[in-house]
């Protein structure tokens, strides 16, 4: 302020080109006060949308996925699983209830922040989604268990006739279980247990003793 002044009063009492330089000197002080006017009006007015930007890069913690989370300094597949697996979070200290240490939720505090968490289902959202088991009518219900009977019946049947025999060296599972007394289990055990020498020793599979041999003695072969 002194030197403008100094400047206006050069002005008033000088001549010639002493003027036209302290007219230059003033118009250039002039340009440079709107110029700094300008330059902190600016600043002024970008200041609030500039930290709303801030604030919105905020990741939240109880809505971020494992990726987002991952981008973190600090953070990785294992540690953003536990994040995920301790949530909600009503503030970013909780973080801690994840294992993660006071030093490394001070330096990621400046980056995450802590939004509404998910409303848990509440038990008519469950019942919804929750698809409903039809039942079946009762003529459909008697139905189906006949058919299940009958191929009980069927299976019942298909023992071998007296007389018949099988190798049980070769024979399929399907054959096996014609057998009395022996069914899937015991089938596939016998499948397990070959080769056999003789028919007797088929009571060393599991599940086949004296008695069940005495039954199937007449219907089995080893050649």
């Amino acid at each position: 302020m002194g030197y403008t002044k100094n400047l206006t009063g050069y002005l008033e009492r000088g001549t010639g080109m002493h003027k036209l330089e302290a007219r230059k000197t003033l118009s250039v002080l002039g340009w440079m006060a709107i110029l700094g006017m300008i330059v902190m009006t600016t600043m002024v007015l970008h200041t609030p949308v500039a930290y709303a930007q801030a604030k919105k890069a905020l990741l939240d913690l109880n809505t971020a996925s494992e990726k987002e989370l991952e981008a973190l300094k600090g953070v990785g597949p294992a540690t953003a699983n536990k994040i995920i697996a301790n949530r909600p979070y009503k503030s970013v200290d909780e973080l801690s209830k994840a294992g993660i240490s006071d030093k490394k939720i001070k330096s990621l505090n400046p980056f995450v922040t802590v939004g509404s968490a998910a409303p848990e289902a509440t038990p008519s959202a469950v019942a919804e989604k929750t698809p409903m088991k039809v039942s079946q009518p009762p003529e459909k219900a008697a139905a189906v268990e006949k058919a299940k009977t009958t191929a009980e019946k069927a299976k019942s049947s298909a023992k071998l006739a007296p007389g018949q025999k099988i190798n049980i060296n070769t024979a399929s599972k399907e054959e096996l279980e014609a057998l009395p007394q022996i069914g899937p289990k015991k089938a596939q055990a016998i499948i397990d247990g070959r080769p056999y020498q003789q028919p007797e020793d088929i009571m060393k599979v599991k599940g086949i003793k004296q008695g069940t041999f005495n039954k199937i003695k007449d219907y089995i072969a080893v050649n």
